[in-house]
């Protein structure tokens, strides 16, 4: 696995970073002060991104490529949607991992680590805290929406 500064413009948000909302949304302040902070990462298949039990800080957001999902060493989901983010429940509630990531195809990743928090103004991380409250919920919706489906698909093929 290779990480490397994400070097950009100020005020500028790429192409590919510009199809994730939750970036898209952000002021141009605290849009600098996550991309500041934040790091390229590229992952071969078979490479692990995280591992569960691991102290938790950076999240991630998924750019190309796609993610397995492992708890207790058995898969339980197959990321691959660009924009999806990753290892963002342990990073805000500060516990360690609760699942490991591995790349299932070469991927890359934006690793973003909050301490840009630390840099900005009362105002601006509430704003900062108002937008990632609602990406979160529109992603943990759509989570539990899936789920819901594969569960009830299970409960059909086996005649519950």
């Amino acid at each position: 696995m290779h990480e490397y500064p994400y070097i950009h413009e100020k005020g500028k948000l790429p192409r590919t970073l510009a199809r994730i909302d939750f970036l898209s949304d952000l002021n141009p302040e605290a849009l600098d002060g996550i991309l500041t902070n934040s790091s390229l990462v590229e992952a071969f298949s078979g490479e692990t991104i995280l591992s569960e039990g691991d102290e938790a800080g950076e999240f991630y957001f998924l750019l190309k490529g796609s993610v397995q999902v492992s708890k207790e060493g058995r898969q339980i989901a197959l990321i691959d949607q660009q924009g999806e983010l990753l290892g963002e429940l342990s990073a805000l509630k500060g516990e360690t991992r609760s699942a490991s990531l591995t790349a299932a195809t070469p991927c890359f990743l934006l690793k973003v680590d909050p301490k840009f928090l630390d840099e900005l103004s009362d105002t601006e991380r509430s704003a900062y805290h108002l937008i990632l409250y609602r990406f979160l919920t529109e992603l943990l919706t759509r989570r539990l929406a899936d789920t819901s489906a594969r569960v009830a698909e299970l409960e059909k093929q086996l005649g519950l």
